[in-house]
């Protein structure tokens, strides 16, 4: 009902009646609506327009925050990836300064067979990588001999017959050992 009508709903002199939709809210507080009606009237707007103002302010101040999040988020996620970086920098750089192995990291899925560690001219560490799978070709002679360390795997997939406790000694931050069936 618009509050510039009169009781019957009729429109006063000059103005077009526009009927409002009436919203019925279920489970309200009587004691804060009563003090919400109190401040309406104090403010001298009606109930309904200090609803809107309020349901307004409200939206706006979710999505604010909303949006605060997301940015911190995204700033959160930009250090992570800095932070990522800069381990795997200072890996390969003290890799580098011993130079005695080889270094392979960063990779997502890599499966390694007997050839390729034989064809090394130097032993090699994995690092950082998500899923590290050896070859059913590949034997226990061959990785202790070729393998210096194995560190930052998700998962390791090795063949069966390695002896595990030797394989265990060989990793750091492996979440998980596999064997192929």
């Amino acid at each position: 009902m618009s509050s510039e009508g009169n009781q019957q709903g009729e429109a006063p002199e000059g103005k077009t009646q526009q009927r409002e939709k009436v919203y019925t809210i279920r489970g309200l507080d009587p004691d804060l609506y009563d003090r919400f009606t109190k401040v309406a009237k104090e403010v001298g707007v009606t109930v309904g327009d200090l609803m809107n103002m309020a349901m307004s302010n409200l939206l706006v101040t979710l999505e604010a925050s909303k949006d605060a999040a997301q940015k911190a988020s995204s700033k959160v996620s930009r250090i992570a990836e800095k932070l990522k970086a800069a381990q795997s920098a200072a890996i390969k750089t003290m890799v580098s300064v011993v130079g005695d192995f080889d270094l392979i990291s960063d990779i997502d899925e890599l499966t390694v067979s007997k050839n390729d560690l034989l064809a090394l001219d130097k032993p090699v560490v994995f690092s950082n990588i998500k899923r590290l799978v050896f070859s059913p070709d590949v034997d226990w002679d061959t990785i202790n001999s070729k393998v210096r360390s194995i560190k930052v795997v998700n998962e390791l997939v090795v063949p069966k017959g390695i002896p595990m406790l030797q394989l265990a000694k060989k990793c750091q931050l492996v979440k998980r050992i596999v064997v192929q069936e």
